[in-house]
This record gives structure tokens, sequence and C-alpha cells, in this order.
């Protein structure tokens, strides 16, 4: 009855994003996710961890607009929302009324062109992505992560769907080089009025302040910035703490790309295992937290496409630390009933090392039909993730069939992973 219930919620929030975009003449995304997964889960305290399969399914769908309102002013906006069975990621936490929905404004900007071709001005919510990077993104340093629970099919480290921050930019342009500046204020309110307004936006704990300058020299595009913060995105530090960060990009000939990118955080934390074999734990902060990445994009005539990137990761783990906490996690995993925390927490998914790979292989079969295969490695273990994907496209939908497996032994990072394996049918519409 359960699953019936979930499939009509489903089907009637695509129909609304259907009928909206019909009335207004906006463009419209929608997608529908169904994912039959294998996950490690513990069914209670003091219980051994087991191997579980349960299905999850998640309808999401998107509303984009740009209006020109004359003199230089223009007003652009996309609306975002979801239902999902199981938001948890686990079978055994499932919403009281069998879907979860959600909704949020990701992004609604009003824009002025002041000085034409030279001064802009935008005020409102927009996402901001200096970053060109695909497996990791060193520049994307206000980035909030993707909304929805969809699986993460093409390995990249930005979603379909992600929310912007709310603020006010100023972009000067001059020949070859721009200049912007973006300030977002903190914005927070109480737990009563978080009801209604989450629906909305997230809270703003900090405020941001970006300055990016970008730079077309020679074939290279350049693009240095800098962040003060307090705290830095979704922390409640009251310091203020600064980030650094450059990349390039350039083209090598017709067929390659090459990218680097490098940024360095000031004062981050993290929990170290200090004996694995007791669950002790400590506090370190790291002065400067670099994140680095150096990779290329390769493509032909045929459209045959081979990526490859390096990432580093300065708030990793590496040698005796790293060999700590993967002892760590495994003697905690098998202490059944154990109070210490999971320092593995603090790290997302292939995150806890220091040095990873990616490596993508893409291309089409025929005029509707594509496919790709990528692998993203821990180089300290090895382990990682891999999948295959088959993209079927048409004019207004695509259809995404995917296969995703975690390897590696249950003394590496990939290998302790909650999730084992997972298989992908995403159906999307575009309206």
């Amino acid at each position: 009855m359960s699953r019936r219930r979930t499939t009509v919620g489903t089907a009637a929030l695509l129909a609304c994003l259907g009928a909206v975009p019909a009335l207004w003449a906006w463009e419209g995304q929608g997608m529908i996710d169904t994912v039959p997964t294998a996950a490690l889960v513990q069914p209670g305290p003091g219980q051994p961890w087991t191997q579980t399969e349960f299905t999850e399914l998640t309808a999401q769908g998107a509303l984009s607009d740009s209006q020109s309102l004359g003199s230089g002013l223009s007003l652009s906006g996309t609306a975002w929302a979801m239902a999902d069975s199981l938001p948890s990621g686990d079978p055994r936490v499932t919403p009281a009324s069998k879907v979860d929905l959600q909704t949020r404004l990701l992004e609604l900007k009003l824009s002025w062109e002041a000085i034409p071709g030279s001064l802009i001005w935008d005020v409102g919510k927009k996402v901001i992505h200096p970053s060109s990077g695909f497996f990791r993104t060193p520049l994307n340093v206000m980035s909030r992560g993707a909304l929805g629970n969809s699986a993460n099919i093409s390995g990249s480290a930005v979603g379909t769907w992600e929310e912007g921050w709310i603020g006010t930019e100023v972009t000067f342009l001059t020949g070859p080089a721009s200049f912007s500046n973006f300030f977002s204020p903190r914005l927070r309110w109480t737990g009563s009025t978080d009801q209604a307004l989450q629906y909305v936006t997230q809270q703003q704990p900090d405020f941001q302040d970006l300055a990016r300058v970008d730079l077309r020299l020679g074939e290279a595009d350049v693009r240095l910035l800098g962040l003060l913060s307090s705290g830095g995105p979704g922390s409640a530090d009251p310091d203020v703490l600064a980030t650094l960060g450059a990349g390039v990009d350039t083209n090598v000939g017709d067929a390659i790309t090459v990218r680097a990118e490098a940024s360095a955080a000031q004062s981050r934390t993290r929990l170290e295992v200090t004996d694995a074999a007791t669950l002790q734990t400590g506090t370190q902060t790291v002065s400067w937290a670099p994140s680095a990445l150096a990779g290329f994009t390769w493509t032909n005539a045929d459209q045959l496409s081979v990526m490859a990137e390096y990432w580093y990761n300065g708030l990793g783990l590496s040698g005796a630390a790293y060999t700590r906490l993967i002892d760590y996690t495994r003697t905690r995993r098998s202490t059944l009933g154990s109070p210490a925390p999971d320092v593995m927490d603090q790290f997302g998914t292939l995150t806890a090392a220091q040095h990873y790979g990616f490596v993508r292989v893409s291309g089409k079969i025929d005029d509707s039909l594509s496919a790709a295969a990528w692998t993203a490695m821990n180089l300290q273990d090895p382990s990682g993730l891999s999948a295959v994907v088959l993209t079927l496209t048409h004019d207004a939908w695509t259809v995404n069939a995917s296969a995703m497996d975690a390897w590696g032994s249950t003394r590496t990072e990939a290998g302790l992973l909650p999730m084992l394996w997972r298989i992908d049918l995403q159906v999307s519409l575009f309206l």
C-alpha cells in the first residue's frame, strides 16, 4: 500500500510541474528516479551490521524563466520541488506521510546593466560556481551542494539542482578581464519561523564576501578569488576566515582541454583518531587546508570523450593517521553498541584520504543512444566507486540507466562505505 501511495504522489507532483509551464511559458524539467540499493545497516543498538536491499523512489522538478523588464533590467529565477519515498537513505526511517515533500527557491535575481557592456548589478538569490572541475571543484568555495537524493550517475561534484545564496553582486567588465564582488549577509530566524521558510530558502548562518577576477591571457582563462566569511559556509564560528583560490583552463589543439585549480581555506578543524584499539579521538586544527585539482578532457570528431582528473584533499588524512582511521572504523563497527563517535561521518563519500583519481570515458553509440563509464579511486588504498551509464535521448525526454558499485577490501575506505551497490533508472522530461 505504501509503494502505491508513493507512486501516486510523485505522478501528481510531475503533473503540477507540467501544468505551470503551459500557463506561464516557463522552461521546466521533471525527473523520476528509482534506485534499488544494497547497503549495510545496523538493525538496532547492539546488533551486527547486515546487508539490506531496498528501493528509493524520487520525483523532482524545476521551473526556470528569464524576463527582460526594459532599461537594462532583467529578472530570472528557478524553483524546485521534490517528493521522496526514502529521504534518509535508511529503510528503517521512513516519512510518516509515506512521502517526504520539499520545495526550494534555487535562484531569483534582478539584474541591471547600469553601463551597457561594462557594469552589471545583481540582487537576489544566485548560485556561485567559479570552478570548471568535474570530479571535484576546489574553487566552488560557496557551494551548498546538490539538493535531492537522486543517484549521482555521472560522478560529477555538482548536482543537477543546487540552492544559491541571497545577496548582491557587482560586476565590472573591461577588455579581456572582469571583476566581481558578491556579498551574502547572515540570515537567521527562529525554529518556528523555519517551519514555513524551510520550503523557500535555507538559513545563512554566516556572512560571506567573495571577490573574483577573470582574465583571458592568450588561449588561457584564468580565475582568481578570495573569500572572507565568518567561519566558512554553514558554520557557527564567529571569527572571520579567508579562503584563497586560483584556476586556469586552456586548450591544447582542437581536441584537448587542460585545467588546474587550487584553493586554501583558513583554520579548518577535524577529528583524528589517537588510538584505534580503544576508540580514542581528538580534535586537530589545520591552519590552511589546501585543495587542488589537475585534469584534462580529450574529445574527438566522433564525440568520443576521455576525462581524467587528480584531486589533492588537504583536509583528508594520510600515512599513519589514515591507517588509524580505517582501523578505528572497523573496530567501531565490530564493537556492538559502541558509544564512540563515527569519525568517518565528518567526511563525504571518498573524501577521507588525501589523494584521489577520476577517469571517465563517454561516447555516442548512435544518434539517440550514448554510453559512459567512470571510476573514482582512492589512490591510498586503493579502492573506489565505478559506474556504467546508458542514456537514450529524444527531443523532450531522456532515459538514463546506470549501475554503480563500491569496490575494495574492508581495510579500505570504499570497502567501509555503507553503500554496496545500486542500480538506477532515471527518466527526465523537458517541458
